[in-house]
């Protein structure tokens, strides 16, 4: 019993902890989604590490030619996809923007057909930050004509498949030209869970101490 509590308490009190930082993590990210959504556009970044939610302004051309459809997206109980298609800046880089939401058509065989403004256009997105990938059930081979029809959001992979284009998903906003049927620009932090989870593992190392002196009493007696 003495190993065991040696063993474990520290690492409890290790989890513990580790939440609680996590849950600081959320806070200060929170804090910074709230503070840039209500911030004016700017140009892109050159740096990408402190990226996630600012308002960007990009002046440039679609490519009808190049979307990906986003399988599987849910909008009022109807099936559809989201819209990523790649956007050329006159600097020459490409961008994926999210451009929302479209309804599937009947038939699973047939793809939507989607338009968007052509010639050059000064659009406004967010740059979203990746909140990890999917699970799959099976493989997602990605079909060699466009547009190509993807089963989770692999930005990285898109943007090897347009020939590296930046590697970072723009949220586009309701009303810009190109824009569909918006995702809500809204993520849920929560950091009260990941305190919750620290009281637990506290709570834990505290229950295996009590025992430990508990029975270690007991085996005086």
């Amino acid at each position: 019993m003495s190993v065991c509590v040696i063993l474990f308490v520290p690492v409890l009190i290790g989890l513990g902890l580790w939440q609680i930082d996590r849950a600081g993590e959320k806070r200060d990210l929170e804090d910074g989604y709230y503070d840039r959504l209500g911030m004016l556009a700017q140009a892109p970044p050159e740096d990408f590490s402190d990226a996630a939610f600012r308002r960007i302004a990009l002046t440039g051309e679609f490519e009808l030619q190049r979307q990906f459809l986003l399988d599987n997206r849910l909008h009022e109980g109807l099936a559809g996809y989201w819209v990523i298609t790649s956007f050329v800046t006159a600097d020459g880089r490409r961008w994926l923007i999210n451009r929302g939401w479209v309804q599937a058509p009947a038939q699973r065989a047939d793809l939507p057909e989607v338009a968007a403004p052509q010639g050059m256009q000064t659009i406004v997105g967010v740059l979203w930050p990746a909140t990890g990938l999917g699970v799959l059930l099976a493989d997602d081979p990605w079909p060699q004509s466009w547009p190509l029809r993807v089963q989770r959001l692999n930005v990285a992979r898109m943007a090897d498949r347009l020939g590296g284009a930046v590697a970072y998903e723009v949220r586009l906003e309701a009303g810009q030209p190109g824009a569909l049927t918006m995702p809500r620009l809204r993520v849920t932090f929560s950091p009260e869970k990941n305190q919750g989870y620290a009281v637990q593992w506290f709570l834990l190392a505290a229950t295996l101490l009590g025992c430990y002196g508990y029975f270690g009493l007991q085996r005086r007696d």
